[in-house]
């Protein structure tokens, strides 16, 4: 009869050998879950479970994983300190309302639109389109409040406004391009305008010329009142094309810009924490 070897052993539910129940590469397993322990020492000795089937798991002592499930649809995230744990995606909700003059001229839009929807957004997160052309907030519109939309100039009889709105926002890191034609030199043109509910936006901005192009990278921040910025990172082919300035208009932090040069074309990329 062949000879049975039998490690040390429990077949008590979530029994785990201490310490001193084990010597070093002696094998212990509990016959209840299948797993299997040892013990280790690099200077203070500790029980290590092996196997497929791990009451716990930590990886290479620093990375541990959540020993219970999340909810459905959360995802896996690190604290930044070697512990995983499962928090919620990003959401957002969007919504589209359109106001189309009736009659006379019209700046002010809010309330019930043309399908009986009331408006409602996030300060910062809209996109106002006049007749299809989108408008540049703090110039051609302003934002007074997340349930009014207020035009510059006046709209005049069938004329249409469309406002996308993003109406609720949840850990929402999100991307915007722009591209910009300026055919002046003229000083702090607005390249980028945000509502101040983006307290935080970095910035790619690329500009090119017949004599060049010119890149750079941009950190825009505001406390409501003020905007600040630094500029780091300048690569350019031949010499510098522009340069950047910022402020807070009309509830608005803007991204200004002087180019060097007349017909000079600006491409951002833009990534905003809210």
């Amino acid at each position: 009869m062949a000879t049975v070897i039998q490690f040390k052993r429990s077949s008590t539910q979530n029994s785990v050998p201490a310490t001193s129940d084990l010597s070093l590469g002696e094998l212990a397993v509990n016959t209840y879950h299948g797993r299997f322990y040892t013990e280790k020492n690099d200077g203070s000795a500790a029980i290590v479970e092996i196997g497929s089937n791990p009451k716990t798991l930590t990886i290479n002592d620093t990375l541990t994983f959540p020993t219970a499930d999340g909810s459905n649809g959360q995802l896996l995230s690190t604290n930044g300190s070697g512990t995983l744990g499962f928090t919620d995606a990003a959401s957002s909700s969007l919504a589209t309302f359109i106001y189309t003059v009736a009659s006379g001229t019209q700046t002010v839009f809010s309330g019930s639109d043309d399908n009986s929807s009331t408006l409602a957004y996030t300060v910062g997160l809209e996109g106002v389109y006049l007749n299809g052309v989108k408008l540049v907030s703090g110039d051609d519109y302003v934002t007074t409040s997340s349930t009014v939309i207020t035009l510059q100039a006046n709209a005049v009889v069938g004329d249409v406004l469309q406002v996308v709105a993003q109406t609720s926002v949840s850990n929402l890191v999100q991307g915007y391009y722009t591209t910009s034609a300026l055919t002046a030199t003229t000083a702090d043109q607005v390249l980028s305008s945000n509502g101040v509910a983006n307290k935080a936006i970095k910035f790619v901005v690329m500009a090119t010329h017949s004599s060049g192009t010119h890149a750079t990278e941009v950190l825009l921040i505001n406390n409501g009142t003020n905007a600040y910025f630094t500029q780091y990172g300048d690569a350019f082919s031949a010499s510098s094309l522009f340069t950047l300035s910022s402020s807070i208009v009309s509830g608005n932090m803007r991204l200004l810009v002087t180019p060097a040069n007349t017909n000079t074309t600006f491409t951002t990329f833009q990534i905003r924490l809210t």
